[in-house]
Formats: structure tokens, C-alpha cells, sequence
């Protein structure tokens, strides 16, 4: 064996520099010390930490990326790369050098001549942070193959010439040298893993999770991953290492997002409301503003007057509501910007948002180099999931920190959050005090508003700034409430005067069946809802839009919650099943919603019908029901749906999030940040068949839905070659392009 290996290469025994453990190990370091450069201090600062502690973040970084792959002296590590080897390993890489050098193990004395137990221990838990489920993918199973040794060729001179090179970068006495491999040996009364519990007992008895260290080591763990990430993509890529500093030193002129705004704005100066928020200075500023306030153009102008120099993230509920913000704002601007979700190669191609840039990928590699193009953009449009995602570990989150750590932050939406999302949002907002954030929201319940203010309150001691939407826009008389059993006589008679209707079902199943009866009753509904094909349901988001778009034509559609926020239209009839008091919120906000000051347009009617069970809770829809009775039969305005919200006792107090990144510490895993639901993602056959052809990507054609009954013994599905989606039988599901899917009866 010629030499030790860091990376897979066609050419193991003549390997290109970078994939070699000396090669691989020198360009981390590289980046680690570029990324040090330019964003130690902004790090430190966003995290709210001293910048005293600089010297200790750089030496923690540069320590954790010399060590991160020293464990790749496994023989089992090298035996896989070469292709020689199909048993797992015994013990992964990660925990190898962790047992390498842990105080007490072979290479500790030589480290603790020049560096602190303390920070020794806090890199190299940064080393065991760069695989993100470490403890559990550890080490292999019992009867896997891995067998009950490995040994690690520490006298190899490709091991002896990386420690070299440690010494070397950090500055640290000569390394000791090896002579003969080390031997690790799984037995009954011993294992290599048995002393990582007592490492790890020890060292959270130490480092107290909240304490100064521990925010040090999330911050350091960050740096890290985007240290190991740099310096394994852009190799790959043909990008130099200098790179990254035109990235990180790219400039982000207030002048691009001026620019964005005066678009929009199309020669009308911004609202005296837009000024309000633009003046904001506060570290974190509260936006509460009807639909069609302007509450978007109003952040960009906010970012441009207070933040100049800060790239801008704003993040959206979900895919589509982000892809719509691109699209609606950056798209063909003269800003450097990128929109960012798992979907938006599949977005900018349906769209037509391409712009002649290549498509990508998918590969892991792929998503990488998306991490690393997003640390020099002057805007990002993405879902709350890619930053938010960051205190729960989340790959796109911890790959962003370079960017996001020197950001300014918009959260729009956030009435829309879960109660986990928004339970991330204010681990967010506490431990990173130091990244400017403004939060957008339709409207908010006493508990979560109360939330907020105590964050503001403990973190920066100081009220919420709060900017409440232009009054005339607020209390505009919008929408009255029918109460009546049957509506399809209000249906009809609206599309009869060439009318919009939306109809809002609480489920999939309901959705379909009204778009049925609709059609009995001789209206054709367009149906909209999440159980279509990716890009069908793009193209029905489309028709939806297109349809409500057209003046003097009628239009019904059938939907689900899908309509909350996705839908930018306007009806002149809202029926809506039964939801909590946040989701007859947005639904409310999709009627009369162009009706202006200036141009009002008369009250809009609604009807709210009966509704109990899944995937509601009983206590929010009898919430809803207290909420309705006390709105009353009159005209109604925005302000007035948050106003009769304000009772409290309506909602829980959020409950504060665990949070792996901030409190994790010797594990860093990554958890959701939403609250799940059941379901499943399915490939149909035939595109299947499509995308191992390379036809289409499987972004394109993936089917999620609920769990099929148990009979159909879907866990024994079969999965198209590495694909992870089962591929149900024709006879389970019936899927239309516009109808979308449902399980066939068993």
C-alpha cells in the first residue's frame, strides 16, 4: 500500500494529491484557516461571544481540522476505498482518531505539550461532529462481518508525513514516530467503544451544556464541517482553494437590494408602513402585517438601510412559498442571488429560472458545492428549514454557517410554523443574538408573541421592536361569514357571475370528493393538494394561479391546506372546512385579497363547514369554534381576526426546543425540525424506470403519501436500484396527472 488514502479515486495506487491523507488533510486546513480569516470574528460576534476567545476558536478549528481524518489509517478504511473490502468496519474513522488522540491515548502527550486538555477535548469532539451521526454509526454491529480487529498503520510514512505537516501548520514539537501498526481488538471483556461513554461522561461533566464552552464548540463544530466540506468539493470541482476567499470577501453593495425594491415598487416610493421597517436598528424586529401589505418589499428595504454589507437570507415556510419569493423578487434582478431548497433544480427548470446556468447533479458533492456558492450571494431565497435546520445539526444549515454567521435574516410567514419550527426559531434567535433577524407574520397568538418578547427581553435586554401593518390596509373591511348548511347554491351563483371560488378541504380524501360533487353539481374543479408527482404539482399550482388570474372567467378549485400559503390569489368565495384559528387565517387571506384603500372592493363572503379528527386536534378546533363565535356575522377585517385571537388561554406557551447543535456536545445528530407526520414517498414504475435511465431526476417524479394500509405489506415494496423510494404495485394506487393519487380499497 503506497499510500494512505483520504478520498475514493479511480487510481489508488497513483491517487491525485487531494484524495491522499496528507493532500486531503493539508486543503482542510487550507480552508480552515481562510475561514478563520474572514469569518472567526463575525462567528464569534453572531453567537454573541467575547472576541477575547478569537485565539481559542482559531486553535480549536485548526487542531480539529488536522486530526478530523487521522482515524483513516484504518486498515478497514483503506481496504473499503480500494474496493477490497464489502464488511463494514469495525470502528469508523471518526472515532478512530478519537481514540488516537484523547488524553491518554497514543498521540495525547505529544498534542498536550502545546495545547490545553480543555481545548484538546473540545477539537477533537469537533472532529467526531464532522460525521453527524456519530455515536450511532460508530462502530458495526455484532454479526455484520466487520470481524473483532483492525489495525491502524500508524507507522505507514504517508501517517508520519501528515504529522509532520500538523506540526508544522499548529506550530507543535516534532511528532512521535511508529514502527509497527497499532492493533485494536473486540473481545468479550473489552471493546474500542466501551471507553467513549466514560470520554464523553467526563467531558459533559466538564463542559456544561449553555455554558461559554459549549457555544464555543457549536461555533468551532460549524467552521469545521465547512473547513472538511471546502476542502473536499471544490477539488472535485477544479476550484482553488483562493476560492474561498473571493467568496467570503465578496462584497454585497446596498445599492442590489435597492435596486430589488425600486422593481417592485415600479416608480411608487414605499409606504409610510415599508419606512417603519426600514428604520428598524433593533437586533430583532417583529412585523405583524396583513396579506398585501408589503411586507416583503419592506425587508429588502430594511436590509439595504440598516445591514449594508450583510448578504440578506430569506426563508420561507415551504418549497414552493420560497421558490415563489426567487421568482417574484430576485429572478432577473441585477443581484447576486440563488434560491435554495431540495426541489429548486427541478423549480428553475419548470419555471424557466435557469438563466443558462447548468443544471446539477444531485450528488452529495453537488449539494456540498450549493453550500459553498451560497456563502458569496447577496440574496438567498430558501425554506426555514436551511437555516433553521442549523440548531438541529441539519446538513444545508451547518454548511451555510459562513454565510449565515455575517447574514442578516428575514423569517416570513412564521404564523406558519409548527409548534417544533417555531420551537427551533427561538433556539435561533437566543443563541445566535448576533445575527440581525426580522419576522414577518400574518398574525400571532398571545403565547408565541409573549415567546418572543422574553427572547428580546434575556438575549438583548430590550423590548421587541414591533411594527403593526398600514391601519387603513388593516381595518379595510374584507370578508363576512354565512352561515348556512349548503353551499353549493353560493357556488354556483358566484361562478355564474363569472366568479373565483376556492374550496378548502382538511384532507386529501375530502379535497378529491368535493372536486367529485362539484361536478355533479356542474362545476369542474381544478384540484390541487400534496399527492401529485412533483412537477404535476407544480403544473396544477400553475393552472390554480392561471385560472384566478383571468379576469371575466370563472374558476373553482378544490384544495387542501396546500392553499395556506402557496396560493398568491384572490376569491371571491372562500368554503373551508373547520381548521385551527392559524390556518382560517390564511385561508381567510386568499378572499378579497386585492381589495385596497384606494380601490376597496366589497365584502367577500365565507363559509366555514363542520369539521372534526386528523389531522387536527380537538382543543384547536374547539378553539376555532370560540374564535368564529366571537368574529360574529359582520364585516370583518385582518385586524380583526388577529384582534378576537388575543384571549389568552387559547394556546399553550411554545415549549423551548432541544437543540443538537447547541446542546448536543459530544453528539452532534440531526433531528427534524418540524413536527412529522406519517408518510410515504413513492416512485411509480414507470418513472422508476425513468429516472435509472437518467431520463428525469427523481426530485421530479417522487409521490409522497399517507401510510397504505397494512394488508398491503408495503414495507416489502421493491426499490429501484440505490433509489430509497419503494415502487408500489399497479393495483395498490391510482394516480391521474390532474386528479392526483389515492390508494386503491383493499
Amino acid at each position: 500500500m503506497k499510500r494512505l488514502l483520504a478520498k475514493s479515486t479511480a487510481t489508488p495506487d497513483r491517487p491525485e494529491g487531494e484524495a491522499t491523507l496528507l493532500g486531503h488533510t493539508a486543503l482542510v486546513l487550507s480552508a480552515a484557516r481562510r475561514l478563520l480569516a474572514h469569518r472567526g470574528r463575525a462567528s464569534l460576534l453572531a453567537a454573541g461571544l467575547d472576541l477575547a476567545l478569537e485565539p481559542r476558536l482559531r486553535r480549536i478549528v485548526l487542531l480539529a481540522a488536522a486530526l478530523h481524518d487521522l482515524g483513516k489509517c484504518s486498515e478497514h478504511f483503506q481496504s473499503m476505498l480500494r474496493r477490497q473490502r464489502d464488511a463494514p468496519q469495525l470502528v469508523r474513522h471518526e472515532a478512530l482518531s478519537l481514540w488516537l488522540c484523547w488524553p491518554g491515548q497514543p498521540l495525547s502527550a505529544w498534542l498536550l505539550r502545546d495545547v490545553s486538555e480543555l481545548d484538546l477535548c473540545l477539537g477533537l469532539v469537533c472532529v467526531a461532529a464532522h460525521h453527524r451521526k456519530f455515536q450511532t454509526e460508530a462502530f458495526a454491529p455484532d454479526g455484520t462481518g466487520a470481524g473483532l480487529s483492525l489495525e491502524l498503520l500508524v507507522q505507514h510514512e504517508d501517517f508520519a508525513r501528515t504529522l509532520g505537516r500538523i506540526a508544522e501548520e499548529l506550530a507543535l514539537s516534532a511528532p512521535p514516530l511508529f514502527t509497527a501498526p497499532i492493533v485494536l481488538r473486540a473481545t468479550r471483556k473489552e471493546h474500542p467503544r466501551d471507553p467513549l461513554q466514560s470520554w464523553q461522561d467526563d467531558f459533559e461533566r466538564t463542559v456544561h451544556a449553555g455554558s461559554v464552552d459549549a457555544r464555543l464548540l457549536a461555533v468551532c463544530k460549524a467552521l469545521v464541517l465547512a473547513a472538511d466540506v471546502a476542502g473536499s468539493a471544490l477539488p472535485r470541482s477544479g476550484e482553488k482553494q483562493d476560492w474561498v476567499d473571493r467568496q467570503l470577501t465578496a462584497p454585497h453593495p446596498a445599492e442590489a437590494l435597492h435596486a430589488v425594491v425600486e422593481r417592485r415598487l415600479a416608480g411608487r416610493t414605499p409606504r409610510p408602513f415599508q419606512e417603519e421597517v426600514a428604520r428598524s436598528a433593533a437586533p430583532l424586529t417583529l412585523v405583524r402585517a396583513g396579506c398585501g401589505s408589503g411586507k416583503t418589499a419592506a425587508a429588502y428595504l430594511w436590509a439595504a438601510r440598516q445591514h449594508p454589507g450583510r448578504p440578506l437570507w430569506l426563508t420561507y415556510p415551504t418549497m414552493g412559498t420560497a421558490t415563489e419569493g426567487f421568482r417574484d423578487y430576485l429572478h432577473g434582478a441585477d443581484v447576486d442571488a440563488r434560491l435554495q431548497h431540495s426541489r429548486a433544480e427541478v423549480d428553475f427548470d419548470i419555471f424557466g429560472l435557469r438563466d443558462g446556468a447548468a443544471p446539477g447533479t444531485g450528488s452529495r458533492d453537488q449539494d456540498r458545492l450549493d453550500a459553498l456558492r451560497s456563502w458569496g450571494v447577496d440574496a438567498m431565497s430558501c425554506t426555514a428549514d436551511t437555516v433553521l435546520g442549523l440548531v438541529q445539526s441539519q446538513r444545508q444549515g451547518l454548511y451555510a454557517w459562513p454565510a449565515l454567521c455575517a447574514a442578516c435574516v428575514v423569517f416570513d410567514e412564521v404564523h406558519a410554523y409548527d409548534d417544533r419550527l417555531f420551537g427551533c426559531l427561538l433556539r435561533f434567535l437566543e443563541a445566535l443574538p448576533g445575527i440581525p433577524a426580522l419576522l414577518m407574520t400574518a398574525s400571532l397568538p398571545a403565547m408565541r408573541l409573549d415567546a418572543l418578547r422574553g427572547v428580546c427581553a434575556r438575549v438583548h435586554g430590550r423590548s421587541l421592536a414591533e411594527v403593526e401593518g398600514p391601519e387603513d390596509l388593516e381595518t379595510l373591511p374584507r370578508y363576512q361569514r354565512l352561515d348556512v348548511a349548503e353551499p353549493w347554491s353560493l357556488v354556483a351563483e358566484c361562478l355564474r357571475d363569472h366568479g373565483k371560488v376556492l374550496w378548502v378541504s382538511n384532507t386529501v380524501e375530502r379535497c378529491m370528493r368535493t372536486a367529485e360533487a362539484g361536478t355533479s353539481h356542474g362545476a369542474r374543479a381544478l384540484l390541487y393538494h400534496s399527492r401529485f408527482r412533483y412537477e404535476d404539482r407544480v403544473h396544477r399550482h400553475g393552472d390554480v394561479i392561471k385560472a384566478f388570474a383571468t379576469e371575466g372567467r370563472a374558476a373553482f378549485a378544490s384544495t387542501t391546506q396546500v392553499a395556506e400559503m402557496s396560493l398568491d390569489l384572490s376569491a371571491d368565495l372562500l368554503v373551508t372546512d373547520l381548521a385551527p384559528i392559524p390556518a382560517l387565517i390564511q385561508r381567510l387571506g386568499r378572499l378579497n385579497r386585492r381589495s385596497t384603500p384606494d380601490r376597496p372592493a366589497p365584502v367577500r363572503p365565507f363559509v366555514v363547514l363542520p369539521f372534526d379528527g386528523p389531522p387536527y386536534a380537538a382543543p384547536d378546533l374547539r378553539d376555532a369554534r370560540a374564535w368564529l363565535e366571537w368574529l360574529g356575522a359582520g364585516p370583518l377585517s385582518q385586524r380583526d381576526l388577529v384582534d378576537a385571537w388575543v384571549p389568552p388561554g387559547m394556546t399553550d406557551a411554545p415549549r423551548r426546543q432541544s437543540s443538537t447543535w447547541l446542546d448536543g456536545r459530544f453528539d452532534t445528530w440531526p433531528a427534524p425540525c418540524r413536527d412529522g407526520s406519517p408518510s410515504l414517498t413513492v416512485l411509480l414504475e414507470e418513472d422508476a424506470r425513468a429516472v435509472l435511465d437518467g431520463a428525469v431526476s427523481a426530485h421530479q417524479v417522487t409521490l409522497t403519501m399517507n401510510l397504505p394500509p397494512e394488508s398491503f405489506k408495503w414495507r416489502a415494496w421493491p426499490r429501484a436500484g440505490r433509489l430509497p423510494y419503494p415502487i408500489p404495485p399497479a393495483n395498490a394506487l391510482d394516480y391521474d396527472g390532474l386528479r392526483g393519487a389515492r390508494w386503491r380499497k383493499p
